[in-house]
């Protein structure tokens, strides 16, 4: 009978320490997630861990397709954009968007001698007609994921100005010794626009390919073409600014990334 009871005292030694160790992991997990964190792993790891970032910063190359009355007096512009989009919502669904950029839409160049007494030294002439544009906004956009589109809307200006300057004719940096702002207007703009944003690799930081269209609402706006600036042979130029709606279509691709 003593044998007995020792025997099954032990046994329930056994069985409670086996209950305790199997036990004793699950109630240290417990504690580990206190507050919703799980230490030690990955939690959701068919996700990407990271946090969601605040900003996201970009830029990349833009074309300006002129369209309307606009399309009709000048060609094409390329230069470069810039954006920044900070978001007011936890997943970054909703963002406020700033936009900054800069092309050029025509150029001229001519070649004169520096001194009306000799053509030993000459110069060269160049005229650029450009645009510089601004604008803030809201943005909508699906907030993580391999494929990201977004629209958005902005108010902003547009700053149209022409620029002439001289250099060297072998000068091939055209770096230039002198410049002159020949005739500028700034403009109300308005726009609306969307893209898409493709994801590269999985990092900590996500970082995107974006494809982006924007259309651009100017309204009536002076600016030079090329040709509109004359020089009438005595020293002096005349020029001749046009007036139209100078409303274009902003196609944009570059990389942004997630801060």
């Amino acid at each position: 009978m003593r044998e007995r009871i020792v025997h099954r005292a032990a046994a329930a030694l056994a069985i409670a320490w086996i209950v305790g160790m199997t036990f004793e992991p699950a109630t240290v997990r417990a504690q580990e997630r206190h507050g919703g964190h799980v230490h030690g792993d990955l939690e959701h790891e068919d996700h990407i861990p990271y946090r969601v970032p605040r900003w996201d910063l970009g830029g990349g190359l833009a074309v300006a397709v002129p369209q309307g009355e606009f399309g009709s007096f000048v060609d094409e512009g390329f230069g470069l954009a810039l954006h920044a989009v900070y978001g007011l919502d936890r997943s970054n669904a909703v963002g406020l968007r700033f936009d900054a950029g800069f092309v050029n839409y025509g150029n001229e160049r001519f070649t004169v001698p520096l001194l009306p007494s000799t053509g030993r030294i000459l110069i060269d002439i160049r005229t650029r007609n450009n645009i510089a544009m601004l604008g803030l906004g809201p943005q909508l956009q699906v907030p993580s994921g391999p494929i990201r589109p977004y629209v958005n809307g902005f108010v902003g200006v547009g700053y149209f100005f022409t620029e002439s300057s001289a250099a060297g004719s072998s000068n091939r940096d055209y770096d230039g010794f002198a410049r002159t702002l020949n005739f500028d207007d700034a403009s109300l703009a308005y726009g609306a626009g969307g893209g898409l944003g493709l994801r590269l690799g999985n990092g900590f930081r996500p970082i995107y390919l974006n494809f982006d269209a924007q259309y651009r609402w100017h309204g009536q706006t002076e600016y030079l073409r090329e040709g509109s600036i004359v020089d009438d042979g005595f020293g002096g130029t005349v020029i001749y600014p046009l007036l139209s709606d100078a409303d274009f279509l902003l196609f944009q691709v570059g990389v942004s990334v997630g801060l």
